[in-house]
């Protein structure tokens, strides 16, 4: 072992002797010759960086021929320890940037950025997926200029299970290769979109289609929205009040539910729209899926009264996916993980300060939320 103080570092020479164990069969062999020396970044030993050194035996097999054989302390093609690398990777799910980490690890932010995509992949091969009841489906842009990645979670063990490009159908059934047992999946969690709605008709064959509340409330609210927007030209009380219709109840300001309580006093067609769209979370709380359809029959005809086209364009488009709807009510499969993962991706794409490319993208967001054995293996 060296000191180098001049360099802040230690140097640890590793030297080899005597027979090795094939790397294919595990069997003692003689050694054939070494490699040239390599140096592997290891924890720090009092704040010094620690550098290990070793030329890598070749054992000659009977069997196999000549194989470079399997070094206890680091991963083939890794220049960095076991140990450095699961420091990493704890620094790394604390802080959930590359570029911190490195800095607080000393490294580089190259070598957190290997490391992150080298315990991804561990994790996928080690994965071992068993039957999967419930699953969700999801678009998410990861870079602007309309570019999407499509999530595809499990619900009940609440990760996330591929990250695929795109938003079409192509995407979707890329996703649903990951699931190994579809003919037992229960339901799909998805939008209301064809192409998802497609894929999942093509690989899921007995599987119910769900359309969960949050993907509804987008649609109402947007609605909401368009009735604003069109009423504002001719109420000018209106202007600047877009936040108050969009913000649930409970989440508002006391400045906002005290302009938002004047609107409500006045006559306005958005107030009605924004009544008729919160009159709808009363469906997702119906005990059965007949008192659901009921439900669904008088709010539309409620709608069909208001006459106001953007709220009946969303009626007519959630009474062509009333099957799904209604599936909603016989799984009560909560939306709550689907949600928390869309706020999750976002922080994970702001802190990262978004993403060049997209299979950065999907490397952060299984290593954050694949629920994944991210940790290297001990050597045996």
């Amino acid at each position: 072992m060296d000191l180098l103080l001049e360099d802040s570092r230690v140097v640890v020479t590793v030297e080899h002797e005597g027979p090795v164990l094939c790397s294919v069969c595990g069997k003692e062999v003689p050694a054939h010759d070494h490699s040239s020396v390599r140096e592997w970044r290891h924890l720090d030993t009092m704040q010094f960086a620690t550098i290990v050194k070793a030329r890598i035996p070749r054992g000659k097999c009977p069997d196999h021929g000549v194989k470079q054989v399997k070094i206890p302390w680091a991963d083939p093609g890794s220049h960095l320890t076991r140990g450095f690398e699961e420091w990493i990777i704890r620094v790394l799910e604390l802080t959930k940037s590359q570029v911190r980490t490195a800095r607080l690890v000393r490294a580089t932010p190259h070598q957190v950025h290997d490391v992150m995509h080298r315990a991804v992949n561990r994790g996928l091969a080690l994965r071992r997926l068993s039957e999967i009841p419930h699953v969700s489906i999801d678009e998410k842009s990861f870079q602007k200029g309309h570019r999407f990645g499509t999530i595809l979670c499990d619900v009940k063990n609440k990760r996330v299970l591929e990250v695929t490009q795109g938003r079409d159908e192509a995407a979707a059934l890329e996703a649903f290769k990951t699931v190994p047992l579809p003919d037992r999946v229960l339901s799909v969690s998805l939008d209301m979109s064809e192409s998802f709605r497609n894929a999942t008709l093509k690989f899921f064959k007995t599987a119910d289609l769900v359309h969960d509340r949050f993907h509804v409330s987008m649609l109402l609210s947007k609605a909401v929205d368009e009735v604003r927007r069109a009423e504002v030209k001719k109420r000018p009380e209106l202007k600047k009040s877009r936040d108050l219709w969009l913000t649930n109840p409970e989440n508002k300001t006391d400045s906002q539910k005290e302009r938002f309580h004047a609107l409500m006093g006045v006559e306005l067609k958005t107030a009605e729209a924004w009544a008729l769209k919160e009159v709808f979370r009363g469906f997702f709380g119906q005990d059965d899926v007949q008192e659901a359809a009921k439900f669904f029959l008088e709010w539309s005809k409620e709608v069909e009264q208001a006459e106001l086209k953007p709220l009946s364009k969303v009626a007519k488009t959630l009474d062509k996916n009333i099957q799904g709807l209604l599936n909603y009510i016989k799984w009560k499969v909560t939306n709550a993980y689907a949600e928390a993962v869309n706020g999750l991706i976002q922080e994970i794409k702001t802190i990262a300060r978004g993403f060049r490319r997209f299979e950065n993208f999907r490397i952060a967001i299984l290593f954050f939320l694949g629920g994944l054995q991210l940790k290297p293996l001990k050597s045996s």
